[in-house]
């Protein structure tokens, strides 16, 4: 059963054992990767799958390759294979990405929602999944590949301009550890300021333990650095020299 669509793709989604394959647009484009997004609402998130090396982020990627790539395979002329990007807090929201094994028509972003909407409608009966339609999301490869990564507000996401890829990078101060979400060095190392050292973020600096004024006697990135008392005095004789240095010039002028 094939019938026109509104693009002008020629559509035929496979239902029950009636298979056949939509077929790409003749004319090449550039489109050799395309990203997609759908939500999973009857599956609940944990911490581990922010971890693409635990068992449980492994189980779930598999799970969703052998459900998918079949399907792909099956209905996409030209289809190569699917990454699963990773899976985001929401129920489970899976960004993916698709690759062809040829140039195709921009275009083929419609035909790929059409095909990954009716994998939804019948997902439910077919593997007990609950996916959300109106959740499903469609780019091409020019799209922002931003858009489908999770990082949170303690990280920018960049862009290797070499490769494509994007990645979370975490800001100064903060680390990612197992593929969690960035967090304070503060909150991940209880111990990383010494000698009663208060640890506090500074926004594009990163983390420090002394502030000036606050502890006279250390010094360093982990107020590890004893530093004697006539250096001390020195320190604040300077200080207060410098300060009334400052001021006589604001009175004299």
């Amino acid at each position: 059963h094939t019938e026109e669509g509104s693009t002008g793709f020629p559509i035929g989604i496979s239902h029950g054992t009636d298979q056949a394959s939509i077929a790409m647009p003749v004319n090449p484009g550039r489109a050799l990767m395309v990203f997609f997004s759908l939500r999973v609402t009857n599956m609940i998130f944990s911490e581990d799958l922010f971890n693409k090396s635990s068992p449980e982020y492994k189980a779930l990627e598999q799970r969703f390759l052998e459900l998918l790539v079949p399907y792909l395979q099956s209905n996409l002329s030209h289809f190569e294979n699917l990454e699963i990007l990773n899976f985001r807090n929401g129920s489970i929201v899976v960004n993916s990405r698709m690759k062809f094994g040829r140039p195709v028509a921009q275009g083929v972003t419609t035909t790929v929602y059409l095909i990954l909407e009716d994998f939804c409608n019948t997902a439910y009966q077919t593997m007990n999944l609950a996916i959300d339609k109106y959740s499903l999301d469609v780019e091409s490869d020019q799209a922002d590949p931003c858009k489908f990564q999770a990082c949170n507000e303690y990280a920018e996401c960049k862009v290797n301009k070499w490769s494509g890829e994007a990645e979370c990078v975490c800001n100064a101060g903060y680390f990612s550890v197992d593929g969690l979400p960035c967090q304070s060095i503060c909150e991940l190392q209880t111990d990383f300021c010494l000698n009663d050292g208060k640890c506090d973020i500074i926004p594009g600096q990163g983390a420090i333990c002394c502030r000036v004024g606050e502890n006279w006697w250390y010094r360093g990135e982990h107020c590890e650095e004893y530093v004697s008392e006539p250096l001390v005095v020195g320190i604040a004789i300077a200080s207060v020299a410098g300060f009334l240095l400052v001021a006589s010039g604001v009175i004299f002028f």
